[in-house]
């Protein structure tokens, strides 16, 4: 088993933007883990849905077994509909759908 150990530093409440501010240490062993993983991680610490999780950054210096999260917690997820930014796919798996 992995070891990954996350605490919540600090938590702000942005009610015009219905979503709550978190920041995060994230103790590690082997890689910096990606942000899926971050996101189930910071679920399960936070009690939320992944759903309404959203990472804008996650800071590691090299060499060290620790990394900063910066992330987001909504309120529903129309609202992150609305705020995040939109990811942009890739013409090849636009291709590859467009085929099925």
């Amino acid at each position: 088993m992995i070891f990954v150990q996350l605490s919540v530093t600090t938590k702000k409440e942005e009610p015009l933007l219905s979503r709550t501010m978190v920041k995060a240490t994230l103790e590690f062993e082997k890689s910096t883990p990606s942000y899926p993983e971050a996101i189930s991680l910071l679920a399960t610490s936070l009690k939320s849905d992944e759903k309404l999780i959203a990472i804008r950054h996650i800071y590691n210096s090299f060499g060290a077994k620790k990394a900063e999260i910066t992330a987001y917690v909504y309120s529903d997820e129309a609202k992150k509909q609305l705020i995040e930014p939109k990811l942009k796919v890739k013409k090849e798996k636009k291709a590859k759908a467009a085929k099925k």
